[in-house]
């Protein structure tokens, strides 16, 4: 039988023979809703555990509208009610994207990203984790993390966030407070916030007990955060949801209902082919190698994983990723990254692609661009260009009568 696996904007076809194949782990499907801006429109005048935005809004001059970069949805259809809102109660919107430490997006990015309409005519800005002008401190979280965050926040008298719900592998659950962590935060805040994955309570899909959470909601507690709208997303980033309210509590309900989009049961499999779900989520190796977390969980020892990422912008992380894969094992990429003067975001993208092949002595094989596989060359990381190679490579390891599964939208799975 034929399979498709998702790559960037194309799918790649791979025949397999139907009994070898244990199945296809993927996302439940949703009915979306119907009318997106409608919907926010009603969340806003009746939200979760919060007063309504225009209420909040009344008396006011000016609110920071906070929202997620190009590796995300675009959030322009739920941003349009939340504007209108503003403009009814004759208050100034500025829009702010919170990308952490991610790459900064050009002009033409943005302008694609929340469309002409909302670049001409609204003010967009964007934080930037190395500017240290931008920057004010707010104390230190009782993790250590430096409430060190951008200080637009506190230049305006409402803030608002505004995204998606979806699971995260190292915050538990997109959205809320991670507008503020590792969004608008100083990157040595990000990089201490961040360290907590190496805990083995940080897991996809928990909110709370996870110390990477724990410790961003305490650092979003201690500033400015007064509403989000957020959407809930099912697997083809269509709205099943709209939540809107309080930071705190709504952010809570959005993630419970988000839950039975994306919790599976486990399946497991000589063969793991899994994909991040194409674009924009294979965007670069910092987005596509997500998609190694459930398939680590579910590859047999000894097996292969076939990550499929196309990574048009290449790796998408500092020196340290590559330097990590080129200089070390997965071993010593596993051990050195728990100690936390060795420990930055680079690192973390090393251990998390190392840490399968120390755990079930697992092969771990990237289909991605010939240029990316020229990076990751004398790493490792075996990189080849097709899924066709990486099939013939992996059985050749495993088998030819070897079993398979392949998961799809596996940057969101939560492995029950």
């Amino acid at each position: 039988m034929r399979y498709e696996v998702s790559y960037g904007r194309e799918k790649l076809p791979l025949d397999v023979a139907d009994e070898r194949v244990v199945g296809v782990m993927s996302p439940n499907s949703v009915r979306p809703v119907a009318d997106v801006s409608a919907a926010v429109q009603e969340t806003l005048c009746a939200p979760f555990e919060s007063a309504a935005l225009a209420d909040l809004l009344a008396g006011k001059r000016t609110a920071l509208i906070l929202t997620v970069d190009n590796t995300r949805p675009s959030p322009t259809e739920m941003l349009r009610p939340v504007l209108e809102t503003c403009d009814a109660a004759d208050v100034t919107p500025t829009i702010m994207i919170a990308p952490g430490r991610h790459r900064l997006m050009l002009q033409d990015e943005i302008a694609d990203h929340l469309g002409p309409e909302i670049m001409d005519t609204r003010s967009v800005l964007q934080h930037d984790a190395f500017d240290e002008a931008s920057m004010v401190d707010r104390g230190v979280t009782a993790r250590g993390t430096r409430i060190r965050v951008n200080k637009a926040l506190f230049e305006h008298d409402v803030v608002i966030g505004c995204g998606i719900i979806e699971p995260s592998y190292l915050c538990g659950w997109s959205g809320g407070r991670k507008l503020m962590m590792p969004g608008l935060a100083h990157h040595e805040s990000i990089d201490n916030n961040h360290f907590h994955l190496t805990d083995p309570a940080t897991r996809i899909g928990r909110l709370t007990g996870n110390p990477v959470s724990d410790d961003a909601i305490e650092f979003a507690s201690a500033l400015p955060f007064h509403f989000i709208v957020y959407a809930v997303v099912g697997p083809n980033d269509e709205v099943a949801e709209i939540v809107s309210g309080d930071p705190f509590k709504a952010h809570a309900e959005a993630c419970r209902r988000c839950a039975a989009i994306y919790q599976v049961d486990r399946m497991t499999a000589d063969i793991v082919i899994s994909s991040a779900g194409g674009s924009p989520y294979d965007f670069d190796l910092v987005q596509g190698k997500k998609a190694i977390i459930p398939a680590s969980e579910t590859v047999n020892e000894n097996g292969v994983i076939i990550l499929c990422a196309e990574c048009p912008d290449g790796l998408g992380a500092e020196g340290p990723f590559i330097e990590w894969l080129r200089s070390k094992t997965p071993e010593e990429a596993v051990r050195d990254v728990r100690e936390r003067e060795k420990f930055n975001l680079g690192a973390h993208g090393a251990n998390i692609l190392a840490r399968p092949m120390v755990e079930k002595n697992a092969t771990v094989i990237l289909v991605t661009r010939p240029q990316i596989v020229n990076q990751l060359e004398d790493t490792y990381v075996t990189a080849v260009t097709s899924l066709a190679e990486a099939w013939q490579l992996a059985n050749a390891i495993t088998g030819a009568d070897s079993n398979v599964l392949f998961i799809e939208k596996a940057r969101r799975l939560i492995v029950r």
